[in-house]
């Protein structure tokens, strides 16, 4: 009888906790599952229609690029005709999907990294060589970049004032730079709970940056802490000498669904990823719900390690190896092979493939899926470069000429330096991605005909070594603190996305030019990558 109430208390509870999650979490569920995939797909299908009409001509250009320019200037173009207030309502509906593609732009990265182990084998002394090559020449092209960029500054006669002298130019920092963020903010799976309760039950609170308290609070039970006076005539020494009570503990029910609203993405993906990825990978040998849900969990947990690990072991770098350890351990049980399990993990079927009616496309995999949004995260990339449109404007040389400079220098320098001293002509062809944000370097170097997962591990340790150590070679250059324009371009120029994070930190200014220089040198390269004059000659350099 007493098992039968206990169990009977458990399942109330458990309702109640229910009912608390989903009367809290149900507008962040329904934008998180139903209007953020809705927008993502409308941004893949606008993707399409302009690959659609690139087909058409004779000019091979990335259609998630152009859609990011056509967003940009149709941007300014709106705001210059209906106003920043009603632009702005625009962006923000733009950001529901836009947001989500640049939070979470570093998961769509690691299928390069999972697929490493299908790379051909390299030996070691080429190995050595492409280390040699990535030192000297990241060491090289940071300082170069750091010095045009200081010089160009000092030419325009552009002032350096301080942080706070700037502080209002910047608009409001609620427009921080998504794509930056190496652990995106827990918005998307996280709630709160109140701190003062009238009743048991949940606040939503306007960041959605979210956690629950300890313990709840009575408000009929706190004294001196923003209630009304006890008498007409406040008696200041007596609140201060108040005791505040203990607070009320959290109910069962409370703390399940503090535990539930806190992980609800994780504890949706581990559901999915046992009770459908599994079965289907186990009873049709299709393997795509389990390895995408696996790839996503492992994210989670590299984003979980702390911050100071994460300097070091990037969420990119951890998630993968987590993922291919996951793929190997899954193949192994229906007794496929590494080799063959990672070829299911990533077939080559994309979005572009599948919408434009191929006939007899394999199944997309994991991979295939996560790189197919990637295109929508270089569509979202139009959204924090119209938010420093104004910075672009005021240093305008001093961001363009050296990403114009480091671009075709590193396009035409690389390539030829590498080959010389014996890298094989796809990797020297990889080389001319480094310094990008991987979503621009891996279209860039396939329209080369590099190695994608070459640049994938370059772009990545470029971004880890400008963050670790970024910050002390511009003060060993004597670059002044408050000239955030070379710090920005130096650092976007070269460590691209991870650099800008750290920015964001300690210099938002500067993270917006890293932002914006990152951006237009992808676009910059992207583009000369696009003509096939330039590619014939680059490719000429390494003998192809």
């Amino acid at each position: 009888m007493a098992g039968d109430n206990n169990f009977r208390s458990i399942a109330l509870d458990g309702l109640e906790a229910a009912k608390l999650v989903a009367r809290l979490s149900w507008h962040r569920n329904l934008t998180a599952w139903v209007f953020m995939p809705a927008g993502v797909l409308l941004i893949l299908l606008a993707c399409f229609g302009v690959n659609s009409l690139i087909g058409l001509s004779s000019v091979s250009f990335p259609a998630s690029v152009a859609c990011l320019i056509v967003l940009f200037l149709a941007l300014i173009i709106l705001d210059l005709i209906i106003g920043d207030r009603k632009t702005r309502a625009i962006v923000n509906i733009v950001n529901v999907p836009a947001g989500f593609a640049l939070r979470w732009i570093n998961i769509f990265f690691t299928p390069s990294f999972v697929l490493l182990p299908l790379s051909p084998p390299i030996g070691g002394v080429e190995v050595a060589k492409i280390i040699a090559v990535f030192l000297i020449g990241f060491f090289v092209v940071f300082i170069a970049t750091a010095y045009l960029a200081r010089f160009l500054q000092l030419i325009v006669g552009a002032s350096k004032r301080a942080i706070t002298e700037r502080a209002e130019e910047m608009g409001d920092e609620s427009d921080a730079i998504p794509l930056a963020d190496s652990n995106p903010r827990r918005h998307n799976s996280e709630t709160t709970l109140a701190s003062e309760w009238s009743s048991p039950g949940f606040v939503d609170d306007s960041t959605n940056d979210l956690m629950a308290p300890q313990r709840a609070q009575d408000p009929s039970q706190i004294r001196g802490t923003g209630g009304p006076p006890e008498s007409d005539a406040p008696n200041h020494s007596v609140a201060r000498s108040q005791i505040l009570q203990a607070p009320l503990p959290l109910t069962r029910p409370q703390r399940w669904a503090a535990f539930v609203n806190l992980n609800f993405d994780r504890l949706t993906y581990l559901i999915l990823f046992l009770f459908i990825g599994l079965p289907i990978y186990y009873s049709t040998g299709y393997a795509m719900p389990a390895q995408l849900t696996f790839n996503i969990l492992a994210y989670f947990a590299a984003l979980s390690l702390p911050a100071r690990w994460r300097q070091f072991l990037h969420p990119v770098l951890v998630s993968s190896a987590i993922t291919i350890l996951g793929v190997w351990i899954l193949g192994l049980i229906r007794g496929d092979s590494l080799d063959t399990s990672l070829k299911t993990y990533k077939v080559g079927t994309n979005y572009l493939d599948l919408w434009d009616g191929e006939k007899h496309l394999k199944m997309p995999g994991a991979g295939d899926l996560l790189v197919s949004v990637l295109d929508a995260s270089i569509v979202a990339l139009a959204l924090p470069m119209f938010s420093y449109r104004l910075e672009l404007k005021r240093h305008f040389f001093a961001i363009v000429i050296p990403n114009v400079a480091v671009s075709v220098g590193s396009l035409f320098g690389y390539p030829a330096v590498c080959y010389a001293i014996g890298i094989s002509a796809q990797r020297s062809l990889a080389f001319a991605g480094r310094s990008l944000t991987l979503a621009l370097a891996t279209p860039a170097v396939k329209n080369l005909g590099g190695d994608a997962n070459t640049v994938a591990a370059l772009a990545i340790m470029s971004g880890i070594l400008g963050a670790l150590i970024g910050g002390r070679v511009l003060d060993w250059l004597k670059i002044p603190e408050d000239d955030y324009v070379t710090r920005g371009v130096t650092l976007g120029g070269n460590s691209s996305a991870i650099a800008t994070a750290v920015l964001l930190v300690s210099d938002p200014r500067a993270a917006a030019l890293s932002s914006l220089s990152m951006s237009l040198f992808g676009i910059i390269t992207l583009a000369l990558t696009s003509v096939p004059a330039i590619v014939k000659a680059i490719d000429s350099l390494v003998d192809l």
